[in-house]
């Protein structure tokens, strides 16, 4: 693979800082944190914990005697950064002062441990999903606070777990159905996922080193760092910032999805006994998955209500979080959480 000084001249600060480094031979690539940064296998300080047989990157805030919120990043395989945002306070309160907030990273993603590909599936992350629940709320439901794959995900899991979900705030989810997927696929990736370049870093091999995981992570980075949905109308100038994206995780959780190669999924299977209401957030100008679409899943819960960010894209909680913030916990006195 070659650049020329144009490519690396267009190339975000961190890739072309990165590739001149890389390519004047300084550093080894295979040298934890020099190509990525460190999962917590890696990095010892990171905040962690160990559950259904993998190690996750935790950060709580709040009391943890309070109700809590666990918050499901978006992706598949990335990271739960960009929404931390959403810990600023609103009028002088913030989410933590009144409740526990559980933010992580799903497994095999961010700065969580890396798996092999066999690892990595939906039995896997709801097992995963339930685990973190017994941990911090194991006598008491929690609100899922989900953004995008968060989305679809948070839906899966309250189809089949609806005792152990108090409500839920979907901020533009993913299609919770294959059916609706085919009717914007066009516009939610203009990656190709079946590229020569991703399936040769993520499955030319079995992984058994975290250089693999490494660079698969690192070139997955580069393709994704593009605007390859141009039509979410994330902001360019204020980007909505991740530590680490997970390829394994990225292609694992969508293949899933697919059988024989068309999109099957049907993540609103056993949401007719989720009673609760459900607070759907989309930004203005996403034109693929924004208000338009999202009226079309609310469908799937029987309470549902939807709110609209104002002049913002897909990263709304980032760019916009004190917008994303008020109806949320509007929403949140609703339901008397």
């Amino acid at each position: 693979m070659t650049f020329s000084t144009t490519e690396l001249a267009r190339a975000p600060w961190w890739f072309a800082l990165g590739m001149s480094v890389l390519l004047a031979g300084c550093l080894d690539p295979d040298e934890p944190g020099n190509l990525v940064p460190k999962t917590v296998d890696e990095d010892p300080s990171l905040p962690s914990l160990e559950l259904n047989g993998t190690k996750l990157h935790v950060e709580t805030f709040g009391d943890p005697a309070a109700p809590v919120i666990v918050v499901l990043h978006s992706g598949p395989g990335h990271d739960h950064r960009s929404l931390l945002r959403l810990r600023r306070p609103i009028d002088g309160v913030r989410l933590e002062d009144n409740h526990f907030l559980v933010f992580w990273d799903q497994r095999g993603c961010g700065l969580s441990r890396r798996h092999a590909a066999s690892d990595v599936t939906l039995a896997a992350y709801d097992a995963d999903l339930l685990a973190l629940l017994d941990t911090f709320s194991p006598e008491r439901p929690v609100v899922l606070l989900a953004k995008s794959w968060g989305g679809m995900y948070a839906s899966h899991f309250i189809g089949k777990h609806p005792e152990r979900v108090a409500g839920a705030v979907l901020m533009e989810s993913g299609p919770l159905t294959g059916a609706l997927y085919e009717d914007v696929q066009d516009g939610i990736r203009e990656l190709d996922l079946s590229s020569e370049w991703l399936n040769d870093l993520t499955f030319s091999q079995t992984f058994v080193s975290a250089d693999d995981h490494a660079r698969a992570d690192y070139a997955l980075l580069q393709g994704l760092y593009a605007d390859a949905q141009p039509r979410y109308h994330s902001s360019t100038t204020d980007r909505e910032p991740l530590w680490r994206l997970g390829a394994v995780a990225f292609t694992e959780i969508q293949k899933s999805g697919l059988k024989h190669g068309k999109p099957s999924w049907d993540f609103t299977e056993g949401l007719d006994r989720f009673e609760h209401p459900v607070l759907f957030v989309a930004s203005e100008r996403n034109e693929v998955i924004g208000a338009s679409f999202q009226k079309r899943q609310m469908k799937a819960y029987a309470a549902a209500e939807l709110t609209v960010v104002a002049n913002a894209g897909h990263d709304f909680p980032w760019t916009q979080p004190d917008a994303t913030l008020r109806p949320i916990f509007a929403y949140l006195d609703k339901i008397a959480f």
